[in-house]
């Protein structure tokens, strides 16, 4: 029955009818009409009041003080303004029933208000001067059609305003849904591309345990026939462990699936990548510069399929006329990685695919990050950076 409003639209509708009160009464006492003046006021008022937390009541209480006014003989008063807001509120506030019934309201209203007003002009004036019957059905009639006008349009109005809010709420749920969506999806994609990298660094670190397994057999043979050369086989063991042991902690933040196995690329496999994308048809320019450092296997796969991702998509998404500039830089830090290509007119934003979130999830997961975005000069910009681990540092300084 009652909508729920904020204190601030209850104050306003309480202030907005008690001026309307403050402003009407006087002129009702002016006019003459008495108590049946008075009331018509305070019904009105009492109409405007409602209007928005129970559209419903409101055009009861206003039909009510209109068949008052109709029974006291009162000709239309400045107080019947409220009910052009009365149906206004039915439309756009009411429920599914109010609505209608305001519509009704606003048809039978005006038909009820302008045969009012013909007849009681017809009885007192001369019959001669409104002239015949006839006459007064055509006078009522147009005042009929004017008055429905008049308030349908009022009633109309509200509609059209329910309306563009109805369409506004669903435009923002179907966003909203959107969104949702959206990031389910960037959900899906970054979970697929943790299943991948899992199954890189399973491959890693069997292959590194492995090399210990058969280096610490070696060594069992070794101190008894060949006692020196123990040095350089517990250093291949400890390297090889300390590298093992970081990918394993890449390993932990990782849900694991069973996959299949493959070979791994490695900082080598670079020269022939971009060999393999040149002979696809990319243009493209690399240089590098700063010494090369040592970097686990984990970490090596990632500069190659950061690269091998930022190449393919310069190559599906580029201008195939225009060069991809690709910078390897060394610095003691890490290896930052820089690969642009001017980007076609027609690819806006970041797309949403493998592609960015799967580069950004392999730089994050080696501790290094990842940003892509378009330039001013439209360029299609990746930059990525690959960090050394401290361990590498440490034996690097050594």
């Amino acid at each position: 029955m009652f909508r729920r409003l904020t204190p601030f639209q209850v104050t306003v509708d309480l202030v907005v009818a008690c001026a309307f009160a403050l402003v009407l009464i006087p002129t009702g006492l002016r006019m003459g009409d008495g108590i049946s003046g008075i009331f018509v006021v305070v019904g009105m008022t009492v109409a405007l009041a409602l209007r928005r937390l129970g559209p419903g009541s409101a055009l009861g209480v206003a039909w009510l003080t209109v068949l008052v006014q109709l029974a006291s003989g009162m000709q239309a008063v400045p107080a019947n303004v409220a009910i052009l807001a009365v149906l206004y509120a039915t439309a756009c506030y009411g429920e599914n029933w109010v609505k209608w019934a305001g519509l009704v309201s606003a048809i039978a209203g005006g038909v009820i208000a302008a045969t009012y007003t013909t007849l009681t002009l017809y009885g007192q004036s001369d019959p001669f001067v409104i002239g015949s019957m006839p006459q007064v059905v055509f006078t009522s009639v147009l005042g009929s059609i004017a008055a429905i006008f008049v308030l349908g349009l009022s009633w109309t109005v509200g509609l059209l305003v329910r309306t563009s809010r109805s369409a506004r709420a669903e435009g923002a749920r179907r966003y909203q849904a959107q969104q949702d969506q959206h990031l389910a999806e960037q959900a899906v994609v970054v979970e697929q591309e943790r299943n991948r990298i899992a199954r890189d660094m399973h491959d890693v670190v069997a292959h590194s345990l492995a090399v210990v397994i058969a280096q610490a057999d070696g060594a069992r043979y070794a101190q008894k026939g060949d006692p020196e050369a123990m040095d350089g086989t517990l250093a291949t063991i400890a390297d090889t462990a300390r590298s093992a042991l970081g990918d394993v902690r890449l390993l932990l933040a990782e849900l694991r699936h069973r996959q299949g196995e493959g070979p791994q690329p490695l900082l080598t496999d670079i020269d022939a990548l971009f060999e393999q994308m040149r002979g696809a048809g990319l243009r493209l320019q690399h240089t590098v510069s700063g010494t090369e450092l040592s970097l686990p296997v984990g970490h090596q796969i990632a500069v190659y399929r950061i690269l091998q991702e930022a190449l393919t998509n310069a190559l599906r998404h580029g201008r195939p006329d225009s060069p991809v500039l690709v910078d390897v830089a060394w610095r003691d830090a890490g290896v930052t990685l820089r690969v642009e290509n001017p980007a076609q007119e027609t690819t806006a934003g970041e797309p949403l695919g493998h592609g960015i979130p799967g580069m950004r999830e392999r730089a994050a997961l080696v501790g290094g990050s990842l940003s892509a975005e378009r330039t001013a000069a439209g360029s299609f910009l990746v930059t990525a950076f690959v960090p050394v681990p401290s361990a590498v540092l440490l034996d690097g300084l050594r």
